[in-house]
């Protein structure tokens, strides 16, 4: 008998349940803060939860919708 496959959790995730990372340029642009600010919160460990993936930096969108969440000042929310 052979041995059986080893399959990880990661194998079975369809892929239309994950949303792309985004690189630190898109998440500047959509947080407003510049990639410096994005770098140096990266190397303090603070700010927006990261992805280094070898040499590449990404961020998961539901991080960047969170942190905007997190720091959301002043007015209530679904006021009209």
């Amino acid at each position: 008998m052979g041995k059986s496959a080893q399959f990880s959790g990661r194998e079975s995730v369809p892929n239309n349940l994950l949303e792309p990372l985004i690189n630190e340029f898109e998440c500047s642009r959509i947080t407003g803060r510049s990639v410096a600010s994005l770098r140096r919160d990266r190397l303090l460990g603070v700010g927006i939860p990261h992805v280094k993936l070898t040499s590449l930096v990404r961020y998961d969108p539901r991080d960047i919708r969170a942190y905007i969440e997190r720091n959301r000042r002043g007015g209530q929310r679904g006021a009209e």
